[in-house]
């Protein structure tokens, strides 16, 4: 368990603070981001993630994971036009499928990140 929070923390923080310089500048243009992190389900084994900004066809906001190994899922922080904040849920997926989560119409993603699966 305490496992799992340090990926998640670790993979939050990766995205917040950049983790987007390890692609190339084309992928970083395009709203791209990396992170590297530890599944909580082995203490040996690094996986890779990415992630990217999604826009909906009817407008709402989200965000895409997929990682090389392992079973995770994407979580978004969302913020609407009068500061309330809240969290959405993509689903749980085995590598090398994508997670999407979504925002409500309107509102805007503030923070991304990967949740393993313990």
């Amino acid at each position: 368990m305490i496992k799992g929070r340090i990926a998640t923390a670790l993979a939050a923080t990766t995205l917040v603070l950049g983790g987007a310089m390890a692609l190339a500048p084309s992928a970083v243009a395009d709203s791209g981001s990396s992170v590297t992190a530890l599944p909580a389900s082995s203490d040996s084994v690094l996986a890779s993630c990415w992630g990217q900004r999604v826009k909906g066809s009817a407008g709402h906001e989200g965000n895409k994971a997929w990682c090389d190994s392992g079973r995770y899922r994407e979580v978004i922080q969302c913020e609407t036009l009068g500061g309330y904040q809240y969290t959405h849920y993509g689903p749980w997926v085995w590598a090398p499928a994508e997670s999407v989560a979504w925002c409500n119409l309107g509102d805007r993603i503030n923070t991304s990140h990967v949740e393993w699966a313990a």
